[in-house]
């Protein structure tokens, strides 16, 4: 069965590596995860389209395209297909592949070159790329980067992962979404891909880009008279003036509006891609101490952690997070923790469209690993054409010892999480930082803080914390909440609030209390 367009000889191109395809996928199927994978698809594609579509699947690897065989010849007709769809597993980015050099690499560049385009607009305006990625794992960064670096943009996947704690494969059909981390559902994820190809169908089959029509009364062209010509020229060149300066008075009366959206952000917190995914603490602080720095910027409109950070693992599309916070750009990134080096990749990208503004993979040692919090904040302004505050800037400068900061970032992590059980593994965190370092008063103040059903120990801890630092905003708070909790003292705390406020008009926990 040829395919729905004249020119290519499949409509579907599935690629992957024969490794991902072992038996056992589905409990009694006998099949592979990808066999399975297509024959669901398969069904789902004849209740979703009108028309039958042909899929090229390489189901036996004895009998497919090996490397001893003429690759180009081989390829050169079934990787003429509408849509690619590469499996993207743990193994998939290998450059040495066949998977990854003759088809993933070699789809992309014939799409390229071929008449249509990889990359085509759909129906509702937006653009999709005729590349379908289906991620099956959560992959290395330096997997994401090689895929992001051949597609030239961010990986935007379809995902059939299944996670909890330490684990890391296919979604099955069988599996139950409750227990699942992704929360997503194998039948509805099928359907979501299913729906993407009839998109990128149907825009290939009705392109955007037509001839105009000729209207149904219209007359035969006649060649008019020179004076005629000189008449239509001028009121076309009168009309265009008169909508050339509408639209510069529209951009003119809007312009404070557009330069505020185009400088607004939301911070996510940073994923965990290590191998014993024992660094979420870190990606959160991370994340959190970029809001800081960025805030203190009169020229960005940043969102709060508390809303950003909302999003944690869950598989929202960038574009929808733009929207539901209203931000017009999104910084995202990962850290990974492998021996002595700890790598950090940040992305911003641009909400409308996704496109990526800028990105950078940091590799450093743990004792320097916070001055890149600086590095990407100052990275940010630059893209946004924003300026930082020269006293925006992270408290990398203070000396650290370096366990002491671990143990204060993960208490925090489970500080801001506000169980019971949280609080109490915050409060041991805190107590764990002290003993290593007591010189900082944030720590005294967030330690104060987690005994706000003891009065005595609540007020003895802060006092510590202003001792050290009677500025320090989060002392500043705490201070407020003991005269407001525990000796009723409602002037004075809201004096110390509103002093908390003229030093630090930003700070996200300043302005959570001054409401």
């Amino acid at each position: 069965m040829p395919s729905l367009l004249p020119g290519f000889e499949y409509d579907i191109f599935i690629s992957y590596r024969h490794n991902d395809n072992l038996d056992g996928a589905s409990a009694g199927s006998g099949h592979g995860w990808v066999t399975d994978f297509v024959q669901n698809l398969e069904k789902e594609l004849r209740s979703t389209l009108k028309d039958t579509v042909t899929i090229y699947f390489d189901r036996n690897p004895h009998d497919g395209l090996l490397e001893t065989h003429s690759v180009d010849k081989s390829l050169e007709g079934k990787l003429k297909c509408l849509i690619f769809i590469p499996i993207i597993s743990q193994t998939y980015c290998d450059t040495k592949s066949f998977a990854w050099q003759h088809e993933f690499c070699a789809f992309n560049r014939i799409a390229k070159e071929d008449p249509v385009g990889r990359d085509i607009k759909l129906s509702n305006g937006n653009v999709a790329s005729r590349i379908l990625p289906i991620k099956i794992h959560d992959l290395d960064v330096e997997d994401k980067s090689l895929l992001e670096g051949e597609m030239g943009g961010v990986l935007r996947a379809i995902e059939f992962i299944y996670k909890e704690a330490g684990v890391n494969r296919p979604l099955k059909a069988t599996d139950d979404r409750s227990l699942n981390q992704n929360k997503i559902d194998y039948r509805n994820q099928v359907n979501k891909v299913a729906n993407a190809i009839k998109e990128i169908v149907s825009a290939l089959k009705n392109p955007s880009a037509q001839a105009p029509r000729t209207a149904i009364n219209e007359q035969p062209t006649t060649t008019p008279p020179k004076n005629k010509k000189a008449l239509i020229a001028s009121i076309a060149l009168l009309l265009l003036v008169a909508i050339s300066y509408f639209f510069y008075q529209q951009r003119s009366a809007n312009n404070e509006q557009t330069t505020e959206l185009d400088k607004s952000i939301a911070v996510l917190s940073f994923a965990d891609m290590s191998p014993n995914h024992d660094q979420e603490y870190f990606g959160a602080g991370i994340a959190e101490e970029i809001i800081n720095v960025l805030a203190q910027s009169g020229d960005i409109k940043v969102i709060a952690r508390s809303s950003s950070f909302q999003f944690k693992g869950k598989n929202e599309d960038l574009r929808t997070i733009g929207k539901m916070l209203d931000v017009a750009t999104i910084l995202e990134g990962s850290v990974r923790k492998s021996d002595n080096l700890i790598r950090v990749t940040a992305q911003l990208i641009r909400t409308e469209d996704g496109a990526h503004l800028w990105s950078k993979t940091f590799d450093r040692k743990p004792a320097d690993i916070f001055s890149i919090q600086d590095e990407i904040a100052s990275a940010i302004s630059v893209a946004l054409k924003a300026t930082l505050s020269p006293s925006a800037t992270s408290d990398k400068k203070e000396i650290w010892n370096e366990e002491a900061r671990k143990l204060y970032q993960t208490g925090r992590f489970y500080f801001d999480r506000s169980s019971k059980g949280d609080n109490l593994r915050a409060q041991d965190f805190f107590k764990q930082s002290l003993s290593k370092d007591s010189a900082h008063a944030t720590v005294w103040a967030y330690y104060a803080s987690t005994y706000m059903g003891n009065s005595a120990s609540f007020e003895s801890f802060n006092r510590k914390a202003l001792q050290i630092d009677s500025l320090n905003s989060d002392a500043l708070v705490s201070e407020a909440l003991i005269n407001y909790r525990v000796r009723f003292d409602h002037q004075s705390a809201k004096r110390l609030i509103d002093k908390a406020y003229r030093l630090y008009p930003k700070d996200a926990r300043v302005l959570r209390n001054a409401c």
